[in-house]
């Protein structure tokens, strides 16, 4: 593979190649032993960047998350003109780092949706943050919902999250029996509400990859109407994020694209997701579900149909995302931390 000729810096449009941002010329700052660091915009990577950046997922399964991926950063970039990767050489390309600028203000790539945040890199890889924010042209990198097992970030964690899973590994009878002994009533609870909602409304079916024409558009709507209700700001306003959901679903990489799930009762639709698949996982991203149909519970008829078809189609692990809601730790069989702060430059 001729990486060192498709990397070179005069292939790249550098960040002093952008216009109407404020430029730092630290851009392409060299560290120990020759390392350094190129800022390119996400459709600059080439075919030899998405393999390598694939390639380091695959051997750390703590960076499989769809979130991590190229394909992910690639959408946010076509729908934002701010979007950054840094390609971090040592010696050879070693790491990326994608993120998004507002001058010297570094955010992580897809910022309010992008709910795993890490430079995906060798695993054997030596840098230091404060070194790499600096490189980036940055005068600080914050970040929500980032990895902890990367030790050059630690020094910056303020506060940790939790954030439950579902885990399939062991097959969907074991997933039962662990949610079974952490609360007896929850699945049989379930079923109850599923067959109230059948015999009230109609036969419940949950499709797996819905092509449901109305699936998005209820989404959004219901979504919206939670947004206002709970005070929330809706992030279905912005333009950016509709285009990247909808990119998404279009796509078909094993390591990020997105899945519409939709659970009908007869004819009605009653609850949707909008998941991203990648890294034997299926992240819990957009849930929705019809608010007249609160009784019956639909959002967690959904999401156990969707453990059981998910076991069945090999899917290890689902992941309910940042934060402790009540329905996520009913049926959550464990979790892992995520971390909130800023690095600081050099």
């Amino acid at each position: 593979m001729q990486l060192r000729k498709h990397l070179s810096s005069s292939n790249r449009t550098t960040l002093k190649a952008w216009q109407g941002l404020h430029v730092d010329n630290r851009s392409s700052t060299t560290f120990a032993c020759g390392m350094n660091v190129e800022v390119v915009h996400p459709d600059e990577l080439g075919p030899d960047d998405l393999e390598v950046w694939r390639r380091f997922q695959s051997e750390d399964q703590r960076l499989a998350s769809p979130f991590l991926a190229p394909e992910f950063a690639q959408a946010v970039g076509r729908a934002r003109h701010d979007a950054r990767v840094a390609v971090i050489h040592d010696g050879g390309v070693a790491g990326y780092f994608a993120f998004q600028v507002n001058e010297t203000l570094g955010v992580p790539i897809g910022a309010t949706i992008c709910d795993t945040q890490a430079v995906v890199c060798h695993r054997d890889l030596c840098w230091d943050a404060r070194w790499l924010v600096q490189s980036c042209g940055l005068e600080v990198w914050q970040f929500d919902h980032l990895a902890v097992h990367q030790d050059p970030f630690v020094p910056f964690h303020a506060v940790r999250h939790s954030s439950p899973t579902i885990d399939l590994s062991g097959g969907h009878d074991n997933f039962l029996e662990s949610v079974r002994a952490r609360s007896k009533n929850v699945i049989a609870q379930v079923a109850r509400r599923r067959r109230k909602l059948t015999r009230e409304v109609g036969p419940v079916k949950t499709s797996w990859d819905s092509a449901d024409a109305d699936g998005i558009a209820a989404l959004v709507r219901w979504k919206s109407d939670q947004y206002q209700r709970t005070g929330t700001w809706n992030r279905f306003e912005l333009d950016w994020i509709r285009d990247v959901v909808t990119e998404l679903l279009r796509s078909k990489s094993v390591g990020c694209s997105g899945l519409m799930a939709t659970t009908h009762a007869g004819d009605r639709l009653a609850a949707v997701h909008i998941g991203l698949l990648g890294g034997a996982g299926l992240s819990w991203w957009f849930p929705a579900y019809d608010p007249d149909l609160s009784q019956y519970s639909p959002g967690l008829v959904m999401l156990l149909d969707l453990a059981a078809q998910a076991a069945e189609r090999g899917v290890r692990t689902i992941d309910l995302g940042r934060g402790e809601h009540a329905y996520k730790l009913r049926v959550a069989t464990g979790a892992y931390d995520l971390a909130e702060g800023q690095v600081p430059a050099a």
